[in-house]
C-alpha cells in the first residue's frame, strides 16, 4: 500500500474519530426550569416543535431566532404575542448567543433552554457556554424521518465550526 494510500484512510479514520462524539453522538442536557426556550434558525420545523414544547412544559418564554420564526408561524406561533422572536446579527449560531447573552440580562432570566437540531448541539453548548456558563442547557431535535446523520459536509460544517467555536471565533 502506498504511503498516500495510507495518510489518506489515516486521516479519514481521525475524522471519523472526532466526529463521532461531536455529531454521531450528540448528548443533550436535561432542562431543569428554564425561564425561557431560545429555539435557533436553520433546519426545519423540527427544532421549533421541541422549543414550543419544552416551554409549554416548562411554562417558560419562547423565543424563536431568526428562520424559526417562519416555522413558528406556520405552527400559530405569533411574534409579539405567544412568542418574544429576534434577528441576532450576524445570523450565526454565535450571533444567536450573544443575542441571548443580551436577552438574559434585559429579562433577568436564570436558566434558558437552547432547542437545536441533534447534531448541532455540540456547537450550540461551546458557544453559549461562553456567554452563559451554566445557566444554559441544550437539547437536540432529530430530523423528520427520525435520521441524526447530517451528511458529510454537515459533518464537516460541525466540526470545524466546533473548533472554531473553541477558539478564534469565540461568542463571548
Amino acid at each position: 500500500m502506498s504511503r498516500a494510500i495510507v495518510a489518506t484512510l489515516l486521516v479519514a479514520l481521525a475524522i471519523v474519530v472526532l466526529a463521532a462524539p461531536v455529531v454521531a453522538w450528540p448528548r443533550d442536557d436535561t432542562p431543569v426550569a428554564p425561564d425561557a426556550v431560545i429555539v435557533l434558525g436553520g433546519a426545519g420545523a423540527e427544532r421549533t416543535a421541541l422549543g414550543h414544547a419544552v416551554a409549554t412544559e416548562h411554562g417558560a418564554t419562547l423565543v424563536l431566532s431568526s428562520s424559526a420564526q417562519y416555522f413558528g408561524a406556520r405552527a400559530g406561533l405569533r411574534c409579539g404575542q405567544e412568542v418574544l422572536c429576534v434577528d441576532p446579527e450576524p445570523e450565526t449560531t454565535r450571533g444567536e448567543a450573544q443575542t441571548v447573552a443580551a436577552l438574559v440580562e434585559i429579562h433577568g432570566w436564570d436558566r434558558v433552554v437552547v432547542a437545536t437540531s441533534r447534531h448541532h448541539t455540540t456547537r450550540a453548548r461551546v458557544l453559549f457556554r461562553q456567554c452563559l456558563d451554566d445557566q444554559v442547557s441544550v437539547v437536540g431535535a432529530s430530523r423528520p424521518d427520525g435520521s441524526w446523520w447530517p451528511g458529510l459536509r454537515g459533518v464537516g460544517r460541525e466540526l470545524a465550526g466546533t473548533a472554531a467555536a473553541a477558539t478564534v471565533q469565540r461568542a463571548c
